[in-house]
């Protein structure tokens, strides 16, 4: 080679590839190094870490969206488990009877207005078959329902075991998922006893509303001739020798013209709108007068009156004569029930609906059920005397007030009379009536 030539050539010239022979001269050593394959492990080493690095990002996104994932599955689980919950609590309390069955007719949910209709609990009907819990009558509904026709609003009478002739009106369809299949039926069960109640309420207020203006109008007729007659029998009377058969008989004409006026003074008094005046009153001093006035009439026919006042009781707005009135009425029913003696229990307490409430419970013959449903009708009554108008003329005046009646019997135990005057109401009305004054005072 070339190079190799000059550095050895010439023995006159420098040779520097080769040390000199002369003494006290260094050496000179030239070494060749491949540095490719620390290159290569450079290389490799950098091809390495960009890997490690790309799968240590791509395991932080990893971790990241596995984080995200997570938080968005405990959110939506826990918005699952509210909306569950929420669901549960709206059907489990919903107003509307609702029962729910498998493909097989088995019970699957049961919730607490169908117990309260049907008087079954959830856990003795839970897996029963539907045909035997529900009575016969409901029967009917499942047929159609096999045949795949809904039942909507269909009004029937079922006797449960524990409720008799309770009147419901029932839904029923058949469950259907989502691709078709058929899962099962749900029955929605509404008692109608408070709707019949309240249709059955109307239907009286507007009877008595007619035979009311009726009555007015007939007894306005009759009570002028009675009082022709009356007085010709009281002339007649006085003709005729004591002790005769003839002034016996103007006497029975004038004890009679008596009595039918005194039916047409209740006639008129049930058939004219009630004009009350209403104060405040303390209902002590309310029963304790009224009490008074029927406590000889108890005495002579060996009854106990047991009298029993809550202290503090709220002072409500009442027309006291008419008050007393609704209450006298009452006693006296209680008394003549019981021909051998008793205990006749006045009770008066303040309400869970902030209503004062007067209780009057005798032990005497009691009500027969097929009369329960009567005893307020105007002329229906179960003694040989009587123009069967009290009661009727008290559930009038007792409603004026704002208030109700309520009747529990039992025959042979005795009946249990509760009057119920809310006080919100008579506040209302006590605002008006002074409202009214003032307006009418101040001109």
């Amino acid at each position: 080679m070339p190079m190799r030539e000059s550095c050895m050539g010439g023995s006159g010239g420098d040779n520097w590839c080769f040390c000199s022979d002369r003494a006290g001269e260094g050496q000179i050593i030239f070494l060749g190094l491949d540095i490719s394959p620390f290159e290569s492990a450079q290389n490799e080493d950098i091809k390495n870490t960009l890997v490690l690095s790309s799968i240590l990002v791509v395991l932080g996104f990893g971790g990241l969206f596995s984080i995200f994932l997570s938080q968005k599955y405990r959110a939506t689980r826990r918005l699952l488990q509210d909306t569950s919950a929420f669901a549960d609590e709206v059907v489990t309390k919903l107003p509307v009877g609702l029962i729910a069955t498998d493909r097989t007719d088995k019970i699957t949910f049961f919730n607490e207005a169908a117990e309260t209709i049907t008087g079954l609990r959830h856990k003795d009907v839970r897996e029963h078959d539907l045909k035997s819990v529900l009575p016969c009558t409901l029967h009917e509904i499942i047929e159609p329902l096999i045949k795949g026709q809904n039942i909507l609003e269909q009004e029937m009478e079922c006797d449960f075991p524990v409720r008799a002739a309770v009147p419901v009106s029932v839904t029923a369809s058949r469950i259907i998922d989502e691709e078709g299949d058929f899962v099962g039926n749900i029955l929605m069960l509404r008692d109608l006893g408070e709707v019949r109640k309240l249709q059955n309420e109307i239907r009286r207020k507007e009877k008595l509303a007619a035979l009311g203006g009726l009555a007015a109008g007939v007894a306005h007729e009759i009570r002028n001739p009675l009082s022709s007659i009356k007085g010709l029998a009281s002339f007649f009377k006085n003709k005729f020798a004591e002790d005769s058969d003839d002034r016996e008989a103007a006497e029975v004409m004038i004890r009679e013209v008596d009595r039918l006026n005194r039916v047409i003074s209740e006639l008129l008094e049930f058939a004219r709108p009630s004009n009350l005046n209403f104060k405040p009153t303390d209902i002590h001093n309310v029963l304790d007068h009224s009490v008074r006035l029927i406590q000889e009439d108890a005495k002579t026919k060996n009854i106990n009156i047991l009298l029993s006042k809550e202290e503090h009781l709220p002072t409500p707005l009442i027309d006291p004569d008419r008050f007393i009135q609704c209450l006298l009425n009452l006693y006296l029913n209680g008394i003549q029930a019981m021909e051998d003696g008793g205990n006749l229990s006045i009770r008066a307490f303040l309400g869970k609906m902030q209503d004062v409430r007067i209780e009057i419970a005798d032990t005497g013959t009691g009500i027969a059920p097929e009369h329960m449903d009567k005893i307020f009708n105007p002329y229906f009554t179960t003694k040989s005397s009587g123009t069967g108008l009290g009661l009727a003329i008290v559930q009038k005046i007792i409603e004026a007030h704002g208030g109700r009646i309520t009747v529990r019997s039992a025959q042979g135990e005795g009946t249990v009379i509760t009057i119920s005057i809310p006080l919100n109401k008579q506040e209302k009305t006590g605002k008006k009536i002074e409202s009214e004054h003032d307006k009418h005072s101040g001109g």
